[in-house]
């Protein structure tokens, strides 16, 4: 049993906004950790519903709840660094306001790292819409046996190209970071960033010589529901996303590496091919459709998704007149 009058093992970090529904389920997911001593910091990004006043509720009969309240919503990388400087923890373990984790999580992933020496550790994920539900499709396959691999930058890169369909899929990967090696090497999360955040602080580990290992074994469960912070992706997203690879200097970093470089610069088309469908669909739904057409014939590396999201589209319609 884990004795919650000591130092922490773990701090779980939670950025929440509107998310009353769910946080306390989320919470106590985190506060049952078996076999490990958390705490659990939950930065309010200025939440419209009750999802602040349900934690200060939990706060006030559990003292390892902390609860930071922001005025003004700042996005999910602002709401993690604000809870990783209240942080005391040597772990730190991400935790989004609508999910769910195990309680033999924590302990069987510090297990792993102290087997492996790994700075960042994370686990499988299985999504559910309902909870309870195992039949949710996982980030990695499965096996009949548990399986752990290394990640190096090259893996966890072609494993986050979007709009593709990797056989590692990295794209909500939630792991545990050591705290003494991200304070070493200075890694922070991006702040203008709102989506790609938890892609671009791995990243970052994997660029300052960190040791990145997952196992196959889903303790973690993600929650698939409308109205979700993974909101749908706009142009302007794409161009930071753009403008952060940019800034981590990946392909300058990977001189010698082929490999990396190669990687690198098929997640960058891949974006640019993104951009190009999603301003497509932003004309079609503002009815400038020969603008719309005109900007595919310009662009024929996005016709792909046109037709790949457009199939799909169809037999999502298709079942719901069935």
């Amino acid at each position: 049993m884990a004795d919650h009058s000591k130092t922490p093992d773990v701090s779980v970090i939670v950025a929440a906004q509107n998310v009353g529904p769910y946080i306390a389920a989320a919470l106590r997911s985190a506060l049952d950790q078996r076999d490990v001593n958390v705490e659990v910091i939950v930065v309010d990004d200025a939440s419209s519903d009750d999802t602040a006043e349900i934690v200060a509720a939990m706060a006030a009969t559990d003292p390892r709840v902390i609860l930071i309240r922001r005025t003004s919503a700042g996005g999910p990388s602002i709401a993690r660094q604000a809870a990783i400087a209240a942080a005391s923890a040597p772990w730190l373990a991400i935790l989004d306001g609508d999910d769910l984790i195990t309680p033999d999580r924590c302990r069987a992933l510090l297990d792993l790292a102290d087997a492996t020496g790994a700075d960042v550790v994370a686990d499988n994920f299985q999504r559910f819409r309902v909870e309870g539900d195992e039949s949710g499709a996982t980030m990695i396959p499965r096996a009949a046996a548990p399986y752990t691999f290394f990640v190096d930058a090259a893996s966890f890169i072609s494993g986050n190209i979007i709009y593709g369909r990797p056989n590692l899929d990295f794209r909500a990967v939630k792991p545990l970071f050591r705290t003494a090696f991200m304070t070493a090497n200075a890694i922070r999360y991006r702040n203008d960033l709102p989506i790609g955040e938890d892609y671009h602080i791995c990243l970052a580990c994997l660029q300052a010589g960190g040791r990145f290992v997952v196992t196959s074994e889903s303790f973690y469960k993600y929650r698939v529901r409308d109205g979700s912070q993974s909101f749908r992706l706009r142009a302007e997203h794409i161009d930071q996303l753009l403008k952060a690879h940019e800034d981590c200097g990946i392909e300058q970093s990977a001189l010698g590496s082929k490999q990396l470089t190669s990687i690198s610069q098929v997640y960058v088309r891949a974006l640019e091919r993104a951009r190009s469908f999603t301003q497509f669909v932003d004309q079609l739904k503002s009815h400038q459709v020969g603008k719309a057409m005109s900007s595919m014939l310009l662009t024929p590396d996005a016709w792909p998704l046109v037709i790949r999201f457009g199939l799909e589209a169809m037999a999502k319609r298709v079942r719901r007149l069935a």
